[in-house]
């Protein structure tokens, strides 16, 4: 599903008229800290003197809205524990959460996972294609440190005030930022056939691995349940040695024949203690 991305420009926010330019470095992901799914009350709010934020764009369950030109810069970070601000080098964007919880601090409170998690799906779905596209147009590798990161990733690096969004909310659901780079890298890399420019040899290594390790965390499905066990416990897949089977990685020849030669010494009676993958 493609991104719908339309703009309505924050022109009397402060920020807007200020008009500072920034070369962007990095995509900075926020969220609003608050239980308003609608990006039109924020915009709302915002498009007017004296409001002391602004954010390059609203990402919403059903589309994004840019309300800032992309190298215009931002106030979405504040300054870090450095003296450096991320409203100098990186886009941002909101994620609007849902309705039905409040904050303690920073804490969600009254927040229902399993009712939200078609909604978090939907955003998040929207935050990659949109964090996708930025790093496409100003040739940002997602994987790189500091290049894609949220609020709190912000303030550890000493170049944001201290927020914990998107952390606070994300993990709820099982996300991790880490996840969120890798599934970027991997939306660049499926929709790369849209890009102006193209791809170096090394960023297609490193989303390629990338989509690789996110594959080997998978989990095998039920219905192969019976074959796994006589695998394993017939020593035809030992792993990687941690304890990992990685049923969901594609298989090389060197595996395909370690497997074959195993079952055949199994066959011959042979036996023997298995090496890992």
């Amino acid at each position: 599903m493609e991104l719908d991305l339309t703009q309505q420009f924050l022109t009397e926010n402060d920020c807007y008229q200020a008009g500072r330019t920034i070369v962007p470095k990095g995509i900075m992901v926020h969220s609003t800290g608050v239980a308003q799914p609608d990006p039109e009350v924020f915009i709302r709010r915002w498009n007017k003197p004296g409001v002391e934020k602004c954010v390059h764009a609203f990402v919403a369950r059903d589309r994004a809205i840019q309300t800032l030109p992309w190298i215009i810069r931002g106030w979405h970070a504040g300054t870090g524990t450095s003296g450096r601000s991320a409203n100098n080098t990186h886009i941002s964007f909101e994620c609007c959460e849902p309705a039905g919880h409040t904050y303690r601090g920073d804490e969600m409170v009254g927040y229902d996972v399993a009712a939200n998690q078609a909604y978090f799906d939907d955003i998040y779905h929207n935050a990659v294609q949109l964090t996708a596209l930025l790093c496409r147009q100003y040739s940002l590798d997602p994987l790189e440190p500091g290049v894609v990161i949220c609020h709190a990733e912000g303030y550890d690096l000493g170049i944001a005030s201290q927020h914990g969004d998107v952390l606070q909310w994300w993990p709820k659901h099982g996300v991790t930022m880490d996840q969120f780079r890798q599934d970027v890298a991997e939306a660049m890399l499926t929709d790369g056939e849209h890009e102006e420019e193209p791809m170096t040899q090394e960023q297609f290594d490193r989303m390629m691995d990338a989509y690789l390790a996110k594959r080997a965390r998978w989990s095998p499905s039920d219905w192969s349940a019976q074959a796994r066990k006589w695998a394993e416990e017939s020593g035809i897949v030992a792993g990687d040695g941690e304890g990992n089977q990685r049923y969901q990685s594609f298989t090389t020849r060197e595996e395909t024949v370690q497997m074959l030669y195993r079952l055949d010494q199994i066959w011959s009676g042979a036996g023997g203690q298995p090496e890992a993958e």
